[in-house]
């Protein structure tokens, strides 16, 4: 294979200040006196990718993904190392970079064009594809400070993906499109691999990675920290994510005074949000597998169980205990309680703590999930409600669409109809 791009033992170093002072004092002693603290966005980072190769570049908030790119894409001086690379790179990077909002839509084309090193008459060309793909109308002709968040990364993707690029650099940008647009970019993408553009993303949609690249980088704290299969460094960024979970949970704040007197022998749960009477409270949701120990990351199909405690407050009629799963985005997947699975609890006196585990086998399609648990009355008077109490993510080796896994199965037959017989004989048959 034939190299497209190499990037060699690269850093990048800040320099942060206490106090906006902090800078003007210490170039004035012609730094003498250090003021700053370092701060390094990347440590040695090295990486080949082969000509045609589509790699995903995933990892937290914060972590250097952003900082990379820009190096790769020569809009950054690294610290240290060095990057090489052979042939045009096309780069889509933070919204609205390489535009000039005073500049109409069609004169930020021409420029960022010539920036490309595209002739006159090559991008003349190419203006009718360009126009066609971002798909904004006349704001073509309008100054780009005019334009949504959307119409930009159209514009822009639109430039970055026809002008044939042999690299392709894309930095987030296709999550702020529709999903129309989004799926456009993905063909584009798909295409240009095809005629062997190197594509280098990043992003943080699972699915994504895991159906376009052949490879992913993972980096966290301005390390690489993973280089391999998409599902393997997807499997590890996962492990972070839930790594962060728990510490959030250790870091939560503990509950009031009489509710620390009342649960001393649980351990305190973290959530998104609470409501209800309290005239009970969950104080114990657990996901767990089938082997009893907890579910972060589960394939399609996993048995799984969650169990649920309430303590009650106060004397209640036959409560109903809950869960719902919702995806990333806060759609409802799935939820059920005691009502439906026609459970009774009848009569619950004052400090009785009630214990409920549902199993289910987790048909649920590729997705990160939160689960919410509720303790109500029959009527539906909350008593307590525990929104994202617990997180997992779902994985398969098998490609699926949507928020479910049917589990579906299919058969083929090759249907051959004999030239000889006729329309008649056809419908006789049928009616037989």
């Amino acid at each position: 294979m034939t190299t497209a791009l190499q990037v060699h033992d690269v850093a990048k170093q800040y320099r942060t200040y206490a106090r906006p002072g902090d800078r003007l004092k210490e170039s004035l002693t012609r730094g003498r006196v250090r003021r700053h603290k370092a701060f390094w966005a990347l440590h040695n980072i090295s990486f080949e990718l082969d000509k045609g190769d589509i790699v995903g570049i995933i990892g937290p908030n914060g972590c250097g993904k952003s900082t990379l790119l820009q190096i790769i894409a020569g809009t950054l001086e690294p610290t240290q190392g060095e990057v090489w690379h052979e042939g045009r790179i096309s780069a889509l990077l933070e919204l609205g970079a390489g535009f000039d909002p005073e500049f109409t839509g069609s004169e930020n084309v021409f420029m960022n064009a010539s920036l490309l090193g595209l002739s006159r008459r090559e991008t003349d060309a190419l203006f009718p594809q360009i126009e066609r793909f971002a798909e904004i109308g006349d704001f073509l002709y309008q100054p780009v400070k005019t334009y949504s968040s959307g119409m930009y990364v159209r514009l822009a993707f639109a430039i970055a993906a026809s002008v044939e690029p042999d690299i392709l650099i894309i930095d987030e940008a296709l999550a702020v499109g529709d999903a129309v647009f989004q799926h456009r970019c993905l063909r584009r993408i798909k295409e240009l691999h095809e005629r062997g553009t190197t594509v280098l993303f990043v992003s943080h949609d699972a699915a994504a990675v895991r159906a376009l690249c052949s490879r992913a980088i993972l980096l966290n704290h301005g390390q690489m920290i993973a280089d391999g299969a998409p599902a393997e460094v997807l499997n590890r960024y996962q492990e972070i994510v839930m790594e962060r979970e728990r510490a959030y949970e250790a870091e939560s704040e503990s509950l009031s005074e009489s509710e620390s007197a009342q649960a001393e022998s649980f351990e305190p749960l973290s959530f998104s949000y609470r409501h209800g009477n309290r005239s009970a409270e969950i104080v114990v949701a657990e996901l767990a597998d089938a082997n009893n120990r907890r579910a972060e990351i589960v394939d399609t199909g996993t048995p799984l169980t969650i169990k649920i405690s309430a303590r009650f407050n106060t004397d209640v009629d036959d409560p109903v205990i809950g869960f719902l799963i919702r995806n990333r985005h806060g759609i409802s997947a799935f939820g059920t309680n005691t009502n439906e699975q026609q459970l009774e609890f009848g009569a619950v006196h004052r400090g009785e703590i009630m214990e409920v585990t549902f199993a289910f086998n987790c048909w649920l399609g590729i997705d990160q999930y939160s689960i919410s648990c509720a303790v109500h009355s029959r009527d539906g008077e909350a008593y307590d409600w525990l929104d994202g109490v617990r997180f997992f993510r779902v994985t398969s080796l098998r490609l699926t669409e949507g928020i479910a896994n049917l589990n579906a199965t299919a058969t083929a037959r090759r249907l051959h109809m004999a030239a000889s017989r006729t329309h008649a004989e056809l419908i006789e048959t049928a009616q037989v």
